[in-house]
């Protein structure tokens, strides 16, 4: 049963690392390279899907995700647009309400209508249409490019409006069987409500990745990756019947910055999240030595037939992981 795999996290702010990182990634096996916008810890994301674009044959790459609160919409589909030009049918645009890039300058994620209206404003550029934006008459995006627009979501309302309005879900709630599918037939509803076919639009599984030999390292950040989950949608633990064993978010994060998904100092982390069982953290993120990893993988492949494409974000990215998937996981699903 094939599967194609992408990956994030590749050396910014250092050029050539970054560089070299694709093409390692793409000779791996990855088929996608996907990106994080968020400007004062990730530099330009648009310039660096160019980038990657650029030094790779074959690899599609994507942003994941641009947000309708540090870029009006119009501004996103221009630059996305702008991207394909030179790299025509291999670029991705991933959106969502932003997280990190919004807290970081005081500002809140995207409500639910507002993320809606971008994704129809940006398809709708992206599209040649004409679309009212205020002006005295409709706008047009004059270089208009047919690049799909994915969402990225962990909430049902989210998911749903994924498959009502856009052309694919990146369906980010964990690795739990039950929070996957769960996801999955909320997307799928929001695809038939609409009349749309939901195996016709771009699905992706999402997870938080722990690959290393040392099972306490292994614990340890695998506690942080479920401590972001509650931290960003408390009710995928709820849904679980799971509760907070630790201090108040809000003051651990007084210590932990900017998140628990991107910490600075990840061992920081783990000190305030080390009361989360194991067994809880098995439940958000892939993790183990990269043999257990991709038997995890295999389990859920084969209880999800429409999981085909998956999307591994390393808590310790690298070389290291890069070869891992190389040797051990990628080739499984060929």
């Amino acid at each position: 049963m094939t599967v194609t795999f992408g990956t994030n996290r590749f050396g910014f702010p250092h050029p050539q690392r970054l560089i070299e990182t694709c093409r390692a990634a793409e000779a791996a096996g990855f088929t996608h390279l996907w990106f994080p916008d968020s400007q004062l810890r990730t530099g330009d994301v648009f310039i660096n899907v160019l980038t990657a674009l650029q030094h790779t044959e074959r690899a599609v790459a994507g942003t994941l995700l641009v947000n309708p609160v540090t870029r009006h919409p119009s501004v996103i589909a221009g630059s996305i647009a702008t991207v394909d030009l030179y790299a025509p049918g291999r670029v991705l645009l991933g959106l969502g309400a932003g997280d990190t890039a919004v807290w970081q300058i005081g500002l809140r994620p995207a409500r639910l209508a507002e993320t809606e209206r971008a994704v129809r404003v940006i398809r709708g550029l992206l599209a040649g249409e004409g679309v009212p934006l205020g002006w005295t008459a409709p706008s047009r995006l004059e270089h208009a490019r047919p690049v799909p627009v994915i969402v990225a979501g962990s909430g049902p309302k989210t998911l749903r409006m994924a498959g009502r309005v856009a052309d694919g879900a990146v369906i980010r709630v964990g690795t739990d069987p039950e929070l996957v599918q769960w996801g999955y037939d909320e997307f799928r509803q929001g695809a038939l409500e609409a009349g749309r076919d939901p195996e016709s639009l771009f699905v992706a599984g999402h997870f938080h990745t722990v690959i290393h030999d040392d099972p306490d390292l292994v614990a340890a950040r695998g506690k942080v990756m479920a401590a972001g989950y509650y931290e960003v949608n408390p009710g995928l633990w709820h849904r679980l019947g799971l509760t907070w064993p630790c201090a108040p978010v809000q003051d651990i994060l007084k210590e932990v910055r900017p998140d628990f998904h991107h910490a600075y100092d990840m061992d920081l982390a783990a000190h305030h999240v080390a009361a989360i069982p194991v067994e809880v953290a098995r439940r958000f993120c892939l993790m183990g030595t990269a043999a257990q990893v991709r038997a995890q993988i295999e389990t859920l492949v084969a209880r999800f037939p429409w999981m085909r494409h998956i999307i591994l974000q390393p808590n310790m990215p690298g070389p290291a992981f890069i070869e891992a998937c190389a040797r051990s996981i990628i080739p499984a699903f060929r």
